[in-house]
């Protein structure tokens, strides 16, 4: 027994170290799921659905409707039991009752999910089951949240992938197998995901038996990852790795860390975590991040970002293995930080705003949220209303256009009526961020249905692309444009190719 246990501990010791190689190059993309929720306190996916349950005979009363969603769950067939639950109690009802519960306001990120915001800086991207905006908040809203897979996920880095959705979005939530295969199925989205799992190495952290779509998504991975796949590493509860299960993922060619949790702890997964972060970063100039702006930029001076969001002492939930028993966790990890560079640019990077003339009050407030921007000389904002007299309206729009190095699309219904504005601005815009010359950053100031125009692609702001208007305090959603548009200024300046 001990041979056999000296024999299991050099195998993680030896797979561990490849996974620091693979990390050190700067390719690994992490596949986060639903136990980071549950370790904040959040229903895992069983909890979620015994809650719909409940819901569904408060709701609807009807024992035989009660009995087929219950079924399903016992069956640990939680999707389909989802899917049920919704067509019980109807789109309008099953969104506020699942967005409430998931609802992450007012909760720490847990250390697990800072264990991984730790490692954001030697990351190639996160890719995420959860719809909640747990990790978002733990990275510090450092990296772009996306919740449709675009083309640009083929060669984009440091942003956050939500593959079932957000939200606040629950037209875009994938909760049934169906829905998210239907979504795959599409070409462009497999092109684009075939793009980076058979290229970049891949840790899935925070999937258990509780998870009942697991092995679908293990074989979808497995089936974009063409014939010689890179790198994958599965790091779950030993407890929700069963003989068939181990055997048949080492066949598709996963090298598995399972961890006990016997005590109910998942503190092994954590140690692994902190062991990799505690690593020095590899040197930046060996592998430069991409960046869409060739024009070299002089480093700046920006306001720092808001600290990380202060956790109290938590318990880690017994989210994936289905053990019971919460423990307490290890201390805070001091995920690193980006060093803030001390020399204003020579010259403050254009900022040009497309909108339309009725969102000229929605313009002129967002201008007002970049004020600091401006006033340390980080950037410098172009709209129509610089026109002076005697300048030729059309050639000043177009020089500006032209010069700019981030293009705001300030979009609404009227922005998508406009010929101006659609025709010439946006296209133009399209144009130069196609040929990496200009950052084009969608606005959404109103709810339009703006997702399949050429720009939709993008990431957009507000996070989410949640209209500006839809918004009680619209300060708020102002102030997280603001934010979006000052790191991507940071990184135009930091990273220039």
């Amino acid at each position: 027994m001990d041979n056999a246990n000296t024999m299991s501990a050099e195998h993680d010791a030896a797979m561990i170290e490849e996974l620091h190689e693979v990390l050190e190059s700067g390719e690994l993309v992490l596949f986060v799921g639903g136990g980071i929720s549950a370790a904040a306190g959040l229903p895992t996916w069983r909890q979620l659905v015994d809650l719909l349950i409940e819901r569904v005979r408060d709701q609807v009363g009807d024992e035989l409707v009660v009995a087929e969603v219950a079924d399903l769950a016992r069956s640990q067939r939680f999707s389909e039991a989802i899917a049920a639950a919704e067509h019980a109690l109807g789109p309008e009802e099953f969104n506020a009752f699942v967005e409430d519960a998931l609802d992450d306001e007012g909760l720490d990120p847990p250390r697990i999910a800072l264990a991984i915001a730790a490692l954001r800086d030697r990351l190639r991207a996160v890719l995420t089951t959860n719809i909640n905006h747990l990790l978002e908040r733990a990275f510090g809203f450092e990296w772009d949240t996306l919740w449709r897979v675009t083309d640009e996920v083929a060669w984009r880095r440091r942003f956050i992938l939500k593959l079932h959705g957000t939200l606040k979005v629950p037209e875009s939530w994938m909760f049934t197998r169906e829905r998210f295969g239907r979504s795959i199925a599409d070409p462009a989205v497999r092109r684009a995901l075939t793009a980076v799992l058979s290229k970049c190495p891949m840790l899935l952290v925070g999937f258990g038996r509780a998870d009942g779509d697991f092995d679908e998504m293990l074989s979808d991975i497995h089936a974009l990852s063409g014939s010689s796949p890179p790198p994958r590493f599965v790091l779950a509860p030993s407890a929700s790795l069963t003989p068939y299960r181990r055997t048949t993922l080492v066949d598709k060619g996963f090298a598995l860390l399972p961890y006990d949790t016997s005590d109910g702890s998942h503190d092994r997964a954590l140690a692994i975590l902190e062991r990799l972060s505690a690593a020095p970063p590899r040197a930046l100039a060996s592998r430069p991040p991409r960046s869409i702006v060739p024009p070299p930029i002089p480093d700046l001076e920006l306001p720092p970002s808001s600290s990380s969001p202060g956790v109290s002492p938590c318990e880690l939930a017994p989210d994936s293995s289905g053990d019971d028993g919460p423990v307490s966790v290890p201390a805070s990890l001091g995920a690193p930080r980006r060093a803030r560079l001390s020399e204003p640019p020579a010259s403050p990077i254009e900022v040009f705003f497309s909108y339309s003339e009725s969102n000229r009050d929605l313009r002129d407030k967002l201008e007002t949220h970049l004020a600091i921007l401006k006033r340390k000389g980080v950037i410098r904002g172009w709209h129509d209303g610089e026109i002076g007299a005697g300048e030729e309206r059309d050639r000043a729009l177009a020089e500006h256009l032209e010069a700019a190095k981030v293009i705001l699309l300030l979009i609404s219904a009227d922005f998508l009526a406009s010929d101006f504005c659609y025709d010439v601005e946006m296209q133009k815009a399209i144009e130069r961020h196609e040929r990496g010359e200009a950052r084009v950053i969608p606005v959404i100031l109103d709810a339009c249905d703006w997702e399949g125009a050429p720009f939709g692609r993008l990431a957009s702001l507000p996070r989410g692309g949640r209209p500006v208007t839809s918004w009680v305090n619209q300060s708020e959603a102002f102030t997280d444009i603001a934010k979006g548009i000052r790191k991507q200024v940071e990184q135009l300046t930091q990273n220039p190719s």
